[in-house]
């Protein structure tokens, strides 16, 4: 009966998140922060922990995308080992990109603009990295859950096309949630300047 009450709890949550209720997807957080946090552990033991908040965002944004794909009306796969395949799958994902990224790109190429321009300035670069994880964490509270998918797929290079296809969503809805994420940075932008 306890799992009946949950997966009825789950299922309201997710049509919650559906309707873009930024609440609801934090209550679902909170039921499936244990499996976030232990996904993200077992896929990140070799990191530090710059690259672990990378994975940390990965997981979430997958936890989002599950709750928005997974079929509710089906009964055989319950929802958290739906959304456990979903964060794994992103996190290896994820680190194949980063292992293809740190093999193909040759350091100061991409780096000089991140970097304090000296490979010879550790603690230039360090400051640095801290400056742009700064940045993210910022943006990622400026955002809802919904953005926040659609900011990191937008900056990934797809079109709102593609971003649309995704997340089973319309261009249009895509092309607003852009608009929107524009005005909250350069609001905050502007409100920095000052």
């Amino acid at each position: 009966m306890k799992d009946e009450n949950k997966n009825t709890e789950v299922q309201k949550l997710i049509s919650c998140v559906r309707k873009g209720e930024q609440s609801a997807f934090i209550e679902l957080l909170g039921l499936y922060n244990p499996l976030v946090q232990s996904e993200v552990a077992r896929h990140g033991e070799a990191l530090g922990d710059f690259d672990l908040d990378d994975l940390r965002q990965t997981a979430l944004v997958a936890l989002y995308r599950a709750a928005l794909n997974f079929d509710l009306a089906q009964e055989e796969v319950a929802f958290g080992l739906y959304a456990k395949i979903c964060i794994s799958n992103a996190l290896a994902t994820h680190l194949r990109a980063l292992r293809r990224r740190t093999v193909e790109v040759p350091v100061g190429d991409d780096w000089d603009e991140v970097q304090s321009g000296d490979e010879s300035d550790p603690a230039g670069r360090i400051m640095a990295e801290e400056n742009l994880q700064l940045l993210r964490t910022r943006i990622r509270a400026l955002l809802s859950p919904f953005e926040n998918c659609v900011w990191d797929l937008f900056t990934a290079g797809f079109s709102v096309g593609e971003i649309a296809v995704r997340l089973q969503k319309e261009s249009r809805s895509i092309e607003n949630a852009i608009y929107r994420i524009r005005q909250k940075l350069r609001g905050s932008l502007n409100r920095d300047g000052e």
